[in-house]
C-alpha cells in the first residue's frame, strides 16, 4: 500500500506539503522525510500523535522511550488504515509545536522505490518561532568587574554580584561526563 500523506501547519497559514510513503515504513521513515521537506535539521526529540476525527489525541509515538514503543520499532501500516485517518507531528515537544497530518489517499497495489515528498507549497514554520524571541530585561546581565574568568548569571537590577553568582571553569571536573574533548 502506498499512502499519501498531506501536512499542514496551525502557524503558518500557506505552507502545506504532501508526502507518499510504503505502509511498510516506519514512523522514523516518515519523520526523516518531513525534516527532508521543510529543510529542517536536527533538534529536538519528536513524536506522532495518532488522533480521533478532531484532532484529539489517541496514541503517542515517541522518537526514543524506556517504556513506549518507537517511531523506529512500528510501521505505518499497523496504524494507517483509512483515508481521513488524523495524525499530528510535534517538532517542537517544549511549546507542543507541529503538523497536523492527514491520509488523504491509499494506493493499493502501487508501490514507490523511496518515500517523497510529492508537492511543497509555502514555507515550513520556522523550528524556532520567530514571534517569541528570548526576552532579556535590559541591565538584568551583569559582568563583574575585574572576573574575566567568571560567567555571570542573571541577574536583578537591585542586587549586586557576589563571589556566588560566578563559576570557574576549571573547578569543573569532567571525568564523571562522555566529553570528547578533542
Amino acid at each position: 500500500m502506498l499512502y499519501t500523506i498531506t501536512a499542514v501547519s496551525p502557524e503558518v497559514e500557506d505552507f502545506a506539503i504532501e508526502l507518499q510513503i510504503e505502509s511498510d515504513a516506519t514512523f522514523a521513515d516518515l519523520h526523516t522525510l518531513i525534516r527532508e521537506a521543510c529543510g529542517w535539521e536536527r533538534f529536538k526529540p519528536s513524536a506522532f500523535y495518532l488522533c480521533d476525527d478532531r484532532w484529539h489525541r489517541d496514541r503517542f509515538i515517541p522518537e526514543d522511550s524506556f517504556e513506549d514503543d518507537t517511531m523506529d520499532e512500528l510501521e505505518l501500516g499497523d496504524f494507517l488504515e483509512d483515508e481521513g485517518q488524523r495524525m499530528q507531528y510535534i517538532f517542537d515537544p517544549d511549546k507542543n509545536r507541529g503538523l497536523l497530518m492527514e491520509v488523504s489517499h491509499i494506493s493499493y497495489g502501487r508501490h514507490i522505490d523511496e518515500p517523497a515528498c510529492r508537492r511543497r507549497h509555502g514555507t515550513a514554520p520556522a523550528l524556532i518561532p520567530l514571534s517569541a524571541p528570548l526576552a532579556v530585561p535590559e541591565g538584568s546581565l551583569t559582568v563583574p568587574e575585574g572576573s574575566p574568568e567568571g560567567l555571570p548569571l542573571f541577574l536583578d537590577d537591585d542586587l549586586e554580584p557576589t563571589d556566588d553568582d560566578l563559576f570557574d571553569i576549571e573547578e569543573i571536573d569532567l571525568e564523571g561526563f562522555d566529553i570528547n574533548e578533542a
